[in-house]
């Protein structure tokens, strides 16, 4: 059988809720998902970076790397980038590197952040708005709430009968 990280990750939450009734299972997840979003929820609308805590991390990660880098620019987007004798063609304004890294993520690559180095622009500007904190905000924005006991439901009446 295939299956996915998230039906796996999923799966290893669930473990301590699998012997439990089904409705107790339900509320399990309801509380689960209630708290996970308000925690991301949280996390998001207290960072101070345009993009999620997460990309400013990698992006970090690639900056040492990046500066071990020869950028020579070709116009005020291109630039041709080497790497230990390779070379690589990085275009900023397509989101493209040789390197096909840029492309995969959506995320600038070593060879992007060295051109966005020797340009002194914004690493950020060159994110998928997958990664912003806009996006990463707007996954959470909703609430899952509780549903309370079944004595302070408001039933409608053409629902009752």
């Amino acid at each position: 059988m295939l299956t996915t990280n998230i039906v796996e990750s999923m799966n290893s939450v669930l473990l301590e809720a699998r012997e439990l009734p089904i409705l107790r299972m339900m509320d399990f997840i309801q509380v689960k998902l209630q708290r996970w979003f308000y925690e991301r929820r949280n996390e998001a609308e207290g960072t101070f970076y345009d993009i999620s805590c997460w990309v400013e991390e990698e992006l970090k990660k690639k900056i040492d790397l990046a500066f071990t880098l020869n950028v020579f620019p070709v116009d005020s987007w291109r630039s041709r980038v080497e790497e230990e004798g390779i070379t690589f063609l990085v275009d900023l304004n397509k989101r493209t590197c040789d390197c096909f890294q840029f492309q995969f993520d959506e995320l600038p690559c070593i060879h992007a952040i060295a051109a966005t180095e020797k340009r002194n622009t914004k690493k950020s500007n060159f994110c998928s708005h997958w990664y912003l904190k806009e996006s990463w905000l707007k996954t959470y924005e909703r609430q899952i709430h509780p549903i309370g006991h079944i004595d302070s439901w408001i039933v409608p009446e053409s629902v009752k009968s």
